[in-house]
């Protein structure tokens, strides 16, 4: 069993820039039960002079993955939630549709997880136990806000030749039996 969290790649040229929101500012961060207090569908703006370069996934300033994405995920995850966000570019009139990931938050840390003195992660280790057949989750823990995934849909995402995404790898402690 491998997991691996997703990150925006920010230092992808020419990225895509919000009108309203600073892409590489704070996220807000929304999980599957939040799903009655956000809209079904929601337009969003480009700056006029915002580059070309969509990225499959986008942190900030809410977890937004491309249609391609949304696909792969919803086959390896049952009962995900997904909010649609059009993307316009006004003045180049193109628009694209990404989907507002709300994922369910799991209580997955092993216990063999280290953490520094401040309580930030030292060295985190999922347990695979509580994992039990999710692929794609979140961690119920703010000191770790990044998505993770598992192994087989992360091959799926690469064999899509996804782009703007980061994959590290997790590890995960073993099954005790």
């Amino acid at each position: 069993m491998r997991f691996f969290t997703i990150e925006q790649d920010k230092a992808l040229q020419d990225q895509i820039r919000f009108r309203d929101f600073d892409i590489n500012g704070p996220r807000h961060i929304f999980y599957k039960e939040d799903r009655d207090e956000i809209q079904e569908s929601t337009m969003m703006y480009l700056t006029k002079d915002s580059g070309e370069a969509a990225p499959d996934f986008i942190q900030s300033p809410v977890y937004l993955v491309s249609d391609q994405v949304k696909k792969v995920f919803d086959v390896y995850e049952d009962d995900m939630v997904f909010k649609t966000v059009t993307i316009a570019h006004k003045e180049r009139e193109t628009i694209w549709v990404y989907h507002h990931l709300l994922l369910e938050r799991l209580d997955a840390f092993a216990e063999e997880t280290e953490f520094y003195t401040n309580g930030s992660i030292k060295r985190l280790i999922l347990d695979p136990e509580k994992i039990g057949d999710h692929k794609v989750f979140l961690l119920n823990d703010k000191r770790f806000p990044n998505p993770l995934i598992s192994l087989e849909v992360a091959e799926s995402l690469l064999r899509r030749n996804v782009m703007g995404i980061i994959f590290k790898e997790v590890e995960v402690g073993a099954w005790q039996n």
